[in-house]
Order: C-alpha cells, then structure tokens, then sequence
C-alpha cells in the first residue's frame, strides 16, 4: 500500500508526499525496533527475576544447611574434646569406659558442606548472568559461588580412618545401630546411648586408643579443622544472607 502510493508520489513529483512517506516508513520501523526492544527487556526482567528466585531458595537452604552443619561439628568436636582430655588425663569431664569408647568413636564421624548450585551452574553455562540485573547482585552472585568450596568443609581425615580400624567392628555395628540417626543426608543425630551388654576388652583397647599418639595427633587435626569449618559457616552465613537481601531488593524493585 505504501510502495504503490510512494511510486505513484514519484511519478507525479509530489515530493513533499514523498517526504511524509518517508518519514513515516522511518517512524514505523523505529516505533517496530522500540516495541521489540521492550519486549526484550520484559522477557529478559522475567527471566531474570526467575533465576533471583531460584537462586534466593539455593541461598536459604544453604543458611538451613550449615546451621545443621554446624551444630553436628560442634557435636564432634565435644566427643573429640572428651575422648582426648581423658586420653591426656587432663582436668575434665570423667568418663566411664564405655562413654570413652563411644567418644573416640563419634569423633571421627563427618558432615560434608556444599553448596546449593544447580542454578548457579545453569546460569554460567548458558552465559546468562547479566540477567541478574545490576553490577552488584553479579558479583555478589559470583562471589557467593566462587567462594563456596573449601577443604575444611568436606574433609575426610586421617583420623576416621585410623581409629575405625582399631574398634571391633561388633562395636561399630552397635554404635551404629544405637548410638547415631539419621534423616536424610542433611541430618545426623549423635546419641549417648546405652552400653552394650557384653564389654570385655574395653579396658585394654581404651588403653591402646589413649596411648597411640599417632592417633591422638591425628584426633588433634581432625577437631582443629572441625572448629576451622564452624568459623567458616559463620562466615558463610553472614555472605548468604547479605546476598539474600540483595536479591529481595532486586525483586521488589522489578516487580
């Protein structure tokens, strides 16, 4: 419709016609580019707010995650604590001999950490992480992730090792039978249970235990570390939430 009335502008020499016609291809396919382009920018908002949410309940089970974390290494470290103060024989808390087995056991136990990431790893493998939105909540992002692995929170020390091949392995069925629980790979539950019935040799293997100064060296390590991954859970703790919150206010903003 347009062509045929620009060349029948042509043939008359009606250039003023010709102008106005001209101009209003140019504004039409401008006003086109304009509309595609805020069509864009919504869908990429939309895509984006998306990958915030997702990232936001990666963040919040990762906070739920190290407080379980860090309640279970607390627990080891006070099995650990007790099995190597009355290994010492140093001012503490007395144990009976099964309270002393069950702790040089229950020391050796672990709880890996890592963090949330399927999101994280989608987003970079597609190249998308400007669709987060602003300068900041990127490299927060990418800080956060970056940062989210380290040896401490997913050691397997020497010591469990060591000590599991010195207990009977009648007794660490029994302590795992009574003495631990747990639900679902998050979750562990360290029990001071009851003794088993039959005890005999205790004496003499808490006697090897307490006087294995490899192990006890490696006993050592195994609580520094544990103690090392707690500091480190604050740490990450305070760097989700700060991340948390930039996501919140990005969302109200683009709602």
């Amino acid at each position: 419709m347009i062509l045929r009335r620009v060349i029948q502008h042509f043939r008359n020499q009606e250039w003023t016609a010709i102008a106005i016609d001209f101009l209003i291809v140019v504004f039409g396919v401008f006003m086109g580019i304009q509309v595609a382009n805020w069509n864009q920018a919504q869908t990429d908002i939309a895509l984006g707010n998306a990958y915030l949410k997702r990232i936001k309940v990666d963040v919040e089970t990762d906070i739920a995650n190290y407080h379980k974390r860090m309640a279970f290494w607390e627990q080891v470290i006070d099995y650990g604590t007790n099995a190597l103060a009355n290994a010492e024989n140093q001012p503490h808390k007395k144990l009976t001999e099964w309270e002393l087995l069950l702790a040089f056991f229950q020391a050796s136990q672990i709880a890996e950490f890592y963090s949330m990431l399927a999101t994280y790893n989608e987003l970079t493998n597609a190249g998308e992480l400007r669709l987060l939105g602003n300068i900041a909540i990127r490299n927060e992002v990418t800080n956060y992730y970056t940062n989210s692995v380290n040896p401490a929170l997913t050691e397997r020390p020497k010591y469990r090792e060591h000590v599991r091949g010195l207990i009977p392995i009648n007794l660490q069925t029994y302590i795992w039978q009574h003495c631990h629980g747990s639900a679902g790979a998050a979750v562990q539950t360290l029990i001071d249970c009851a003794p088993p019935s039959d005890l005999t040799g205790a004496d003499e293997l808490l006697k090897n235990l307490s006087n294995n100064q490899v192990l006890l060296a490696d006993l050592r390590y195994w609580i520094s570390t544990q103690t090392v991954a707690i500091k480190i859970g604050n740490d990450r703790i305070d760097e989700a939430e700060k991340l948390k919150s930039l996501i919140e206010t990005q969302l109200q903003a683009t709602k």
